[in-house]
């Protein structure tokens, strides 16, 4: 679980908060759980939503949300061909925790968490648009980070 807690927080200290809240969260809600899926499946869903509640409480709705500059993405619109470079992911992770949180936590969601875009826009309040903006300024800034190392 500590693994999903670094995906979703810029710092150690902040994993290391979410960790420990995070199982205080699987403590109180274990009476729920009804055995549909794996232990850690459902255990990873209630980190994730934790992070999210973190993060919504630490912003406020209209900063963390906002667009900034991004404009909508067409679903028809293609990203560039690119040549493919390994990084190991070690590397991948520290480029993903230096993102700004938004841009972090939407590729956690689509990339990580399987997440659609109409999932993510219901549970983070914002436009299936907006997902799929945020989605490729968070790859573009992904790729920019990866680049430099």
């Amino acid at each position: 679980m500590y693994g999903v807690c670094l995906r979703y927080c810029s710092s150690r200290e902040d994993a290391e908060d979410l960790l420990h809240d995070g199982f205080v969260k699987v403590f109180e809600k274990i009476g729920s759980f009804k055995g549909q899926s794996a232990l850690e499946t459902w255990m990873t869903r209630v980190f994730v939503n934790e992070a999210i509640s973190r993060i919504r409480k630490r912003k406020s709705r209209g900063e963390w949300f906002s667009l900034d500059d991004d404009t909508e993405i067409a679903d028809s619109q293609e990203e560039e061909e690119e040549p493919q470079t390994a990084w190991d992911a070690d590397t991948v992770m520290q480029a993903v925790a230096s993102l700004p949180d938004k841009y972090r936590i939407i590729i956690n969601l689509y990339a990580i968490e399987q997440r659609s875009h109409k999932e993510i826009s219901e549970l983070l309040g914002i436009a299936e648009g907006a997902s799929k903006s945020q989605l490729s300024r968070a790859r573009a800034m992904l790729r920019e980070a990866l680049h430099k190392k």
